[in-house]
């Protein structure tokens, strides 16, 4: 398209396109970004539940065995639970379970070796571990933990 006269510059359409274009590329940009930023951020939460995990494990591992013993009776079946620390991730708001179970049913003194286990559950609300469905509620993504640990405790352990 010729010019005529001793005018230039740009048309109003060549600028409305111009700003659409540049729009465009910011939002693509920003869905990078953000889905950049929220990748991290489950990053760090399963790496800290992780972390919350092996300590729970580690403790609760360490106990006398005649608190392991006691762990293990069939009234302790349930897991217990506790929130996450408070500098965690997560804040108070995650749960930490764990359990101690005998190898078998037999008398207590004749278990050979425990299992424990510790788990991490992230808060059902979490925004970084749930789903927004279309009309507006929340759904838990993960039906399992963030972390879990399992080891076995034998009798002639330390």
């Amino acid at each position: 398209m010729y010019k005529t006269g001793g005018k230039s510059g740009m048309t109003l359409v060549e600028v409305l396109i111009a700003v659409v274009l540049i729009a465009a590329t910011a939002a693509i940009i920003y869905e990078g970004f953000f889905y950049s930023y929220k990748t991290i951020m489950r990053s760090r939460a399963r790496l800290d539940a992780q972390g919350i995990a092996f300590d729970k494990l580690w403790e609760v591992y360490n106990q006398s065995l005649d608190t392991i013993m006691e762990m293990a009776l069939p009234s302790y079946t349930d897991p217990t639970s506790m929130p996450t620390p408070t500098n965690s991730v997560f804040s108070t708001n995650g749960i930490v379970q764990w359990a101690v179970m005998a190898e078998t049913n037999e008398p207590i003194l004749k278990v050979d070796y425990w299992e424990i286990v510790v788990q991490v559950w992230a808060p059902s609300n979490s925004p970084l571990f749930s789903i927004v469905n279309t009309n507006g509620t929340v759904t838990a993504a993960y039906d399992r933990p963030l972390a879990e640990y399992r080891v076995w405790r034998y009798r002639g352990d330390r």
